[in-house]
């Protein structure tokens, strides 16, 4: 069984808590943008861009019956803008391949405790709000399916 939120949660607490300084959570985020796998281009359709976000970012969800698989990707792929992209991984590393009752379990005001948003710029941040916002949607849309 893959590992909980909470857990993968705790990892990313104690990784942001071992940067000594800013310029280690960047560097961070910049290593998960370039080994991101980004996606097939063929599932980039307009449906799928997260709205409020200044690059065009990519959230296509993949629902089983039990589990929320995510594919994610921002235009210019491994070039451009790698942190917008390293934050999309981030939000993956915990949401990816759950059930959407636990993704709905779980504050979306984790990353703010981390102090992933200081430093981010308004775009960036509202972006990236966007993308978490997105992800707890599907996670409603699936959970009332699987409901049924």
């Amino acid at each position: 069984m893959p590992e909980s939120i909470q857990e993968r949660q705790d990892a990313l607490r104690a990784k942001f808590a071992s940067f000594t300084d800013a310029d280690g959570k960047w560097e961070y985020l910049l290593g998960l943008a370039r080994n991101h796998k980004g996606m097939d281009p063929a599932l980039k359709a307009e449906k799928f861009i997260i709205q409020g976000c200044a690059s065009t970012m990519y959230l296509v969800p993949n629902f089983n019956g039990e589990i929320i698989h995510f594919e994610m990707d921002v235009e210019g792929g491994t070039t451009n803008p790698l942190i917008s992209r390293g934050l999309g991984a981030l939000a993956l590393q915990i949401y990816n391949d759950q059930t959407p009752s636990a993704i709905l379990s779980v504050n979306p005001e984790f990353f703010r405790d981390i102090g992933l948003n200081v430093g981010l710029s308004p775009t960036r941040s509202n972006g990236f709000a966007s993308l978490v916002k997105q992800i707890y949607l599907y996670a409603r849309v699936f959970d009332a399916l699987s409901k049924r």
